[in-house]
């Protein structure tokens, strides 16, 4: 009996060493298997047993094997033992749900006799055995198990000690888990997945700290992207992609110490370098973006050839590396089309990127506080000077700036998504004031800018004939005008969309026509309706010659295909009749009258009616 063989001094001294093993500062594998070890001696020390073993579950349960063994006589060994569920199942079912598994006779009982011989540590030896699992994070890691070599009735207190002894153990079990567990969430937050590499959390808690020990040295921060690489997903796809940035994160591995390096983005990396030279720096960057893309990515069969960007902020001593890669990253903002960019972080792009997000917010703010306007600016027939209609054009008059340039406030309307709202707010009172003006006999018909990211979002086509249905507008009288890159998206898709609205009775016109390079592709794959020919092109007319052949043939190429032409920026009565002379259909400019709000266009209207009568009489 264990009262016979245990004393409260050796009670006292196990008990010491238990607690130090648990309160250890650092659990690890070995620490943990150290303690395991230790925990058998104890453990036969304290109840009088033979042998003292302690066995871990497979992840499936479907199995259980020996992890560490002492006996008085052999000491601690490591026996090569594994019992699995089918030849035991009572007994692994037991495991599961009980706090102390006692057998006194262990030959004769169903759920383990056909053990003993040849899973029990010392074989046929082992008469009795009392058993305790092991619990950590509510589910059984495993068990320790006593065996003695003669028949054994097992009291309450030895019972109530091992599990106690086991609980020991399971506080172990429960800090290695635990502190796994907080491994795998450190690193699903620092590093990257897909290349390995420091996340930004993790870069700019290490770069700070860094900096704090070497407060005399300044170094930059370096932010590498690889150019326009949203198109090279669209092309083949996330999964062949990431195969790509992986590649890329490789190379730079050979290039750059890893710790100094960050996956900031898709194909994002940041790169602290150890000084602040602006002209060190440009040659660094500059060799870094040419060697990484020196060679084309090989995906599949595919060769990619890329081109990547670097922008830069250099290191002051009063700014966070986060505030940096803030920096680093409004530089980029700066770059529009540009390839293989070295961009330096400017003090005026910081005011700038401030000034476009209190913009964008204003922005939101004026589509919900009525302050956009539609200003309406006349289009002439070149022939008659008759008023066919109008273009209709927005403009936003802020209650502190005033009107504010739609240069200003488009782009960012379309890179924010406002556009839409905004675009739809156009179409519907261009319609009401278009059914005014039918409804007192004025039969003008109206031109409406629409963007790229409007015209190919989902339900464009039915929302404006609803709209145009509501207000009771006939769709003839409507033209939607787009730039010629929208037919660079998806040429499918866009021809598709052309003859939507055009079943709806809309008719499409090309902005801008010539100055893209797809030009002449609208006139020969897209049904549209009209083309406006740029400014630009009108401008060389008047002041060379040779223009006159350019535009000439833009319009007698139309007139062939049946298209109408629109001839914009007119601002002299000599460039209108050198352009009627060519043959081009209609025009607006500033000869005739800049974009007008409806209040000064009714006045305008009214004038010109006159002008119109008296001017063209005699034609």
């Amino acid at each position: 009996m264990v009262e016979k063989n245990f004393s409260s001094q050796t009670y006292r001294k196990h008990q010491e060493k238990l607690f130090e093993l648990v309160r250890m500062p650092v659990v690890t594998e070995d620490t943990v298997q150290e303690a395991t070890r230790y925990m058998c001696e104890i453990v036969a020390d304290m109840l009088a047993v033979d042998t003292v073993s302690i066995w871990h579950f497979d992840s499936s349960y479907r199995s259980i094997s020996c992890q560490v063994a002492y006996s008085h006589e052999s000491g601690t060994h490591y026996p090569k033992l594994t019992v699995h569920r089918e030849l035991a199942p009572d007994y692994f079912d037991a495991l599961q749900k009980d706090r102390v598994l006692a057998f006194e006779d262990v030959r004769n009982h169903p759920w383990v006799k056909e053990l003993y011989t040849d899973y029990f540590v010392e074989g046929q030896r082992i008469q009795s055995m009392l058993d305790a699992p092991i619990y950590a994070n509510n589910r059984a890691k495993g068990v320790i198990c006593c065996e003695t070599f003669f028949l054994r009735e097992w009291t309450y207190l030895e019972e109530l000690i091992v599990s106690t002894l086991t609980d020991f153990i399971s506080i172990l079990y429960f800090r290695l888990d635990r502190q796994a567990v907080d491994t795998h969430i450190r690193r699903l937050a620092y590093i990257d997945e897909l290349t390995g590499l420091l996340k930004d959390t993790g870069f700019i808690e290490k770069m700070d700290e860094e900096r704090q020990l070497q407060p005399q040295q300044l170094g930059a921060l370096v932010y590498l992207k690889v150019d326009d690489f949203r198109s090279v997903e669209d092309a083949i796809g996330i999964e062949k992609s990431d195969e790509i940035v992986r590649e890329v994160a490789n190379r730079l591995r050979r290039y750059v110490d890893e710790s100094n390096l960050s996956r900031m983005s898709q194909s994002g990396f940041a790169i602290w370098l150890p000084y602040g030279d602006r002209i060190k720096l440009n040659a660094v960057a500059d060799e870094l973006c040419e060697v990484l893309v020196r060679d084309p990515f090989l995906v599949d069969e595919l060769e990619v050839i890329l081109t990547m960007s670097a922008f830069i902020a250099i290191e002051q001593k009063d700014i966070t590396t986060l505030e940096m890669v803030h920096r680093a990253r409004i530089a980029a903002s700066e770059r529009v089309l540009q390839r293989a960019a070295i961009v330096f972080y400017e003090e005026e792009m910081g005011t700038k990127a401030a000034n476009r997000l209190v913009l964008e917010m204003n922005l939101r703010s004026g589509l919900a506080g009525n302050e956009f306007m539609l200003y309406y600016q006349p289009k002439i027939d070149a022939t008659t000077g008759a008023l066919r209609g109008f273009e209709g054009l927005m403009r936003w008059n802020h209650p502190e700036r005033g009107l504010v340039p739609p240069l200003d406030f488009i782009p960012l309307a379309e890179s924010t998504g406002v556009i839409i709202d905004l675009e739809e707010w156009v179409f519907v009172t261009a319609c009401r004031q278009l059914k005014r003006w039918h409804d007192r006999g004025e039969w003008y018909s109206l031109a409406l800018n629409l963007s790229a990211r409007h015209f190919l979002s989902e339900g464009v086509v039915e929302k404006f004939a609803q709209i145009a249905r509501e207000e009771g507008v006939c769709t003839s009288y409507l033209t939607l005008e787009i730039t010629e890159s929208v037919g660079m998206e998806n040429q499918q898709h866009v021809i598709d969309r052309f003859v939507a609205f055009r079943e709806e009775g809309f008719s499409i016109s090309i902005d801008d026509f010539g100055t893209g390079f797809s030009a002449f592709v609208y006139l020969k794959h897209y049904p549209i309706h009209e083309i406006k020919i740029d400014r630009q092109f009108i401008q060389v007319t008047e002041n060379d010659p040779t223009g006159n052949v350019i535009v000439e043939s833009i319009v007698d190429l139309a007139r062939g295909l049946n298209l109408k032409t629109v001839c914009e920026g007119i601002e002299t009565i000599e460039q209108w009749h050198a352009l009627r002379e060519l043959g081009c259909d209609e025009m607006q400019g500033y000869y005739f009258s800049k974009p007008l709000p409806l209040e000064e266009l009714e006045t305008w209207i009214a004038d010109y009616r006159v002008h119109e009568r008296d001017s063209f009489s005699k034609w």
